[in-house]
């Protein structure tokens, strides 16, 4: 029997492809897999051949999916097959195979289609944790993409006030707004350093923000953040800057104001044994899919188009090729 990938063949160039179907060993779990997400940021990189991705091929691209358990290995011992299921970093396949510590169950409450953006949401999380972000502290997100709206919705569910959001597209500062951001902004917005300084001083007697999320992975944006973050400001570096083409004045915007710059990468995770500040990818998944049943984070708005694997080559190269790429895409297996 054969299971289906993307794989990118190389730089540029991303095919489906077939591929045998074998037994889980003893310590996995078998997941017939239902949707898988797109993250267009980190795949158009890593398809492009970037500065700082691994710029390996053939690679199968892909870290977050959910389906149903179908087989299980005889070491396993908390999944039985029909458990409904999240996994991470098993690529866009039709079926995968994953140790259970990288499986996490789906309440009853939450559909396929919510629980297929858990890793994608878990980046903001990370950052927002490392932060420390206390109730009543303002929090500027910069950058609208996924990263950038669940940090928005993050923020908003710990407690910060005012809540601001900058990005591009009006139809994302628009989702930024349903899901809490008190002021929306474009950086190119007129004086927006001066706007941010008497927003927060308004609200809360702080001159510029205490924490700036920055999923932009914009160095620009980066270098406007150091400028209308408050004095001992939080800045966390959620995306990813792969390339170092701004100057940033250190003395003037990050000594002298004494900011805390977080380097909020993925890879920076504790492994095993959550603490305070930082705690596991596992834990934090749970979080998020509580937080969805409960109604209190929504991927809902986040998703745009759920397609056919068979469009992968397509797909692919508009990721390329179009600086509109949609917000949130979805790989369906069934269909393929």
């Amino acid at each position: 029997m054969k299971g289906y990938r993307v794989t990118f063949i190389k730089p540029k160039v991303a095919e489906l492809r077939s591929f045998e179907l074998r037994k889980p060993k003893d310590n996995e779990v078998m997941v017939k897999v239902k949707y898988t997400l797109i993250s267009a940021g980190t795949e158009k990189a890593y398809l492009s051949g970037a500065n700082n991705t691994a710029q390996k091929f053939p690679t199968v691209p892909g870290y977050s999916s959910v389906g149903t358990v179908v087989e299980i290995g005889s070491a396993v011992t908390k999944f039985r097959p029909g458990d409904r299921v999240f996994v991470e970093y098993a690529g866009h396949a039709s079926y995968n195979w994953k140790k259970e510590s990288g499986v996490v169950k789906i309440p009853d409450d939450v559909s396929f289609i919510d629980a297929v953006f858990t890793r994608v949401a878990s980046f903001p999380l990370l950052a927002i944790r490392r932060s420390r972000l206390e109730i009543g502290e303002s929090c500027v997100v910069v950058g609208l993409g996924m990263l950038g709206l669940f940090g928005v919705q993050i923020a908003r569910a710990c407690g910060a006030t005012p809540l601001i959001a900058i990005g591009n597209r009006e139809i994302r500062q628009e989702k930024a707004a349903l899901f809490g951001a008190e002021y929306v902004f474009s950086p190119s917005e007129p004086n927006l350093v001066e706007k941010i300084y008497e927003i927060t001083e308004k609200t809360n007697s702080v001159k510029g923000a205490n924490v700036v999320l920055e999923t932009s992975g914009s160095m620009a944006g980066l270098q406007l953040a150091l400028r209308y973050s408050s004095k001992h400001a939080r800045i966390l570096i959620n995306g990813c800057n792969r390339v170092s083409d701004e100057p940033i004045d250190l003395y003037k915007y990050v000594h002298i104001k004494g900011l805390n710059i977080i380097g909020c990468h993925d890879k920076t995770r504790l492994a095993y044994n959550s603490v305070l500040g930082n705690f596991t990818a596992k834990r934090d998944y749970i979080t998020l899919l509580n937080l969805m049943r409960d109604g209190r984070i929504d991927p809902g708005d986040i998703l745009s188009e759920i397609i056919s694997p068979t469009q992968t080559s397509e797909i692919y190269n508009q990721l390329l090729t179009d600086r509109q790429f949609p917000l949130g895409v979805v790989f369906d297996w069934d269909q393929v």
